[in-house]
């Protein structure tokens, strides 16, 4: 899942080309930045994409179980288990300590941030994350959740208030289906927020200044359809939100992956993305304004009333080839629970200092 996706300027494709994936995606001629940054990272030179995005990786485990976790997938397209790889530093001060020599040495390319899991929402450093990242003034924060612990109390204040007060831009917030109980049974998430809550955590956002995003996995029996859609976007609209992402299922390479139970659900439920934008073509209410071509994923945002609609591919596959076509460049940069600074995001692979 992109937590910073890559845009075109403005006005750069004038009308919807037809739809394309990540194999078209060129640095040099399509990315936003269209160039490398060049650096020393404590003392070693690297090459880093100049957009590249830092995702701060949540310790916290996750109290959803969703069937299409990407959380999960990660790891088992690598050939391996997410109990397998992931490890945590416990210790607080070596953790924060270890985040704030990343974010300095980091200060030359000047990443976007994201924070993401896991669960952020209930992780109990939450707090002290996002002070640091905004004590470095890092560049566009963003934080995505199942917003399960946006109205928890931390520290003396409400979580979602923690996320406003220290200047997070973008809140993104994942959600299944508008129905209570079609979500809970989806994310296999019994203490997420009520629709009342959710709009209370919305209004709450927008009045401090960051943006809710809502995203939505297209999964084959719940939001499979241009109906589908058209009735999230409604429910959006009445909690004010005006933004929401909608996520074809990740793909995987089968000659890498080891098969478990998020796997087997996204091939069997995934709902294929180009039948759906090709119908949004012939409706007259969404309004195209641009395609965005990633290092292993492809966007297309459109406008519907006052909302900006995302729609997103991304191939876990087409992940690898990137990495494989330009080796030694950082397109990415993950820290991870055990406190490591990596270009992907398992902490044994693309270990940086």
């Amino acid at each position: 899942m992109t937590e910073s996706p890559e845009r075109f300027g403005a006005g750069s494709i004038p009308e919807r080309a037809s739809a394309c994936s990540s194999t078209a995606f060129d640095l040099v001629t399509n990315s936003t930045a269209r160039r490398v940054v060049e650096f020393e990272l404590w003392g070693k030179p690297v090459r880093a994409y100049a957009n590249a995005n830092l995702s701060i990786y949540s310790a916290q485990t996750c109290n959803a179980k969703c069937p299409f976790c990407v959380e999960e997938l990660r790891p088992a397209s690598r050939g391996t288990a997410l109990a397998l790889q992931k490890t945590v530093e416990h210790d607080d001060l070596r953790y924060f300590a270890k985040l704030g020599q990343v974010l300095d040495a980091l200060r030359p390319l000047n990443p976007s941030v994201s924070v993401t899991g896991g669960e952020p929402s209930i992780d109990p450093r939450l707090p002290a994350v996002l002070r640091l990242l905004a004590g470095h003034n890092s560049r566009k924060r963003t934080m995505t959740t199942n917003g399960s612990g946006l109205l928890d109390m931390r520290e003396g204040r409400p979580v979602i208030e923690w996320v406003t007060a220290t200047g997070v831009r973008h809140l993104n917030i994942s959600r299944a289906h508008p129905d209570q109980q079609r979500n809970a049974h989806l994310m296999a998430l019994q203490d997420g927020l009520t629709v009342p809550q959710l709009r209370d955590v919305v209004q709450r956002a927008r009045t401090s200044g960051t943006r809710v995003r809502l995203s939505c996995v297209l999964i084959r029996g719940a939001i499979d359809s241009l109906d589908g859609i058209l009735r999230y976007l409604d429910f959006a609209d009445r909690l004010g939100v005006d933004n929401v992402i909608f996520r074809q299922l990740m793909k995987t390479d089968s000659a890498t992956t080891t098969v478990n139970h998020v796997v087997r659900f996204s091939d069997s439920r995934r709902v294929l993305l180009e039948p759906l934008l090709d119908a949004l073509s012939a409706e007259s209410r969404f309004r195209f304004q641009k395609q965005i071509v990633g290092y292993y994923y492809y966007v297309e945002v459109w406008r519907y009333g006052g909302m900006d609609v995302v729609f997103e591919e991304a191939d876990l596959a087409r992940l690898e080839a990137s990495k494989r076509a330009e080796p030694g460049l950082i397109q990415e940069l993950v820290f991870h629970p055990n406190s490591l600074l990596a270009s992907t995001w398992q902490p044994w692979d693309g270990v940086l200092g």
